[in-house]
């Protein structure tokens, strides 16, 4: 069920789509769209849009004069498509059936196990703003939907392969271990808060273990804040232009088998690095990338499965999106 998890759950955290249903009692709030009588409204949608533009400008997008207010708009319009879209999906799953407690668990576990822990697992949830019996609705459609879909055949996985081996072509990499201390004084929306000051200090204490005989991997599963390398012992591998400079300048600068014995700083906070080896470039052999490319091959035929049901369902819904159509036209609840 991963690949759901990529497809479904990534787009809400980019969006940050609600997924709520509209209440009996509009108190006069402007409605955005309708689907299936089911409302959007436009408070909901232009709370999203701000918090879409923050994260950009964060990123460097320049929201300003006449060229970010077409951005703008058409940010605007995306994210209502999307919510549309989202909620098509749950009213969708809810055809199923009803779910009770038991079964939402059990749906959801998959997913719940990519967290490191339960307090991130919810404030993820709520980042997202999505409920845990929502989102085990729309895990439960896609995987009703694409439970029939054949695992890609060897043929199919070589195929591919052979016609796109400049695709398996890796450049000069560095594999390296690193434990992770976020710097978050509560404007970056990290998972984990710390002072500047803390960071380091949780750092220091790191390496102090490590020259106390700590294995770097397991110090690095129970200690680092990157919940993306550390259930892999804080294993990353990157080329070059693929770490931020700070990181990977102090990779290179070391020799195999040798870690940091001073944090180093970044955007993101304080490391303690550990370098692996230096991968050669060339092409990856098949067996190497095989599972990879039977995932990847399967994971394509289920969502193009899902999303030929998903516009179907589409054609047939009763969507109002009163952002397409004259603003003067727009109802209140």
């Amino acid at each position: 069920m991963k690949y759901l998890i990529k497809a479904v759950f990534l787009a809400l955290a980019l969006l940050a789509v609600s997924l709520a249903a509209g209440c009996g009692n509009t108190g006069g709030r402007e409605v955005a769209a309708t689907v299936n009588g089911e409302k959007i409204y436009s408070d909901e949608l232009a709370e999203i849009v701000e918090e879409t533009k923050a994260t950009y400008e964060k990123q460097g997008i320049d929201f300003s004069g006449e060229q970010g207010a077409t951005m703008l708009e058409s940010l605007r319009k995306d994210i209502l498509d999307m919510m549309i879209n989202n909620r098509l999906m749950l009213q969708e799953g809810k055809k199923l059936g009803s779910l009770n407690e038991e079964q939402i668990q059990e749906i959801i576990k998959p997913f719940k196990d990519q967290f490191s822990s339960e307090e991130e697992y919810r404030k993820y949830l709520s980042q997202i703003r999505v409920s845990e019996e929502e989102a085990a609705y729309i895990l439960k459609l896609q995987d009703t939907l694409t439970s029939d879909v054949p695992v890609a055949s060897e043929e199919e996985v070589r195929r591919y392969y052979e016609e796109n081996k400049e695709m398996m072509s890796n450049p000069e990499r560095l594999q390296v271990r690193h434990i992770l201390f976020f710097i978050d004084e509560g404007d970056m929306g990290y998972p984990v808060q710390h002072t500047e000051a803390e960071a380091r200090k949780l750092a220091e204490d790191a390496i102090a273990e490590l020259k106390q005989g700590r294995d770097f991997a397991e110090l690095a599963g129970e200690k680092s804040e990157d919940s993306g390398t550390r259930t892999q012992g804080g294993l990353f591998t990157f080329a070059e232009g693929e770490a931020v400079e700070a990181f990977a300048r102090a990779a290179h600068a070391l020799k195999d088998g040798e870690y940091t014995t001073s944090p180093v700083k970044t955007e993101y906070g304080y490391h303690v690095i550990k370098r692996e080896k230096l991968i050669p470039a060339g092409v990856q052999p098949f067996e190497e990338v095989r599972h990879q490319l039977t995932e990847k091959l399967t994971n394509e035929a289920k969502e193009t499965r899902f999303s030929s049901f998903m516009m179907e369902a589409k054609s047939k819904a009763d969507i109002v999106n009163y952002l397409a159509e004259d603003k003067g036209n727009s109802p209140n609840g």
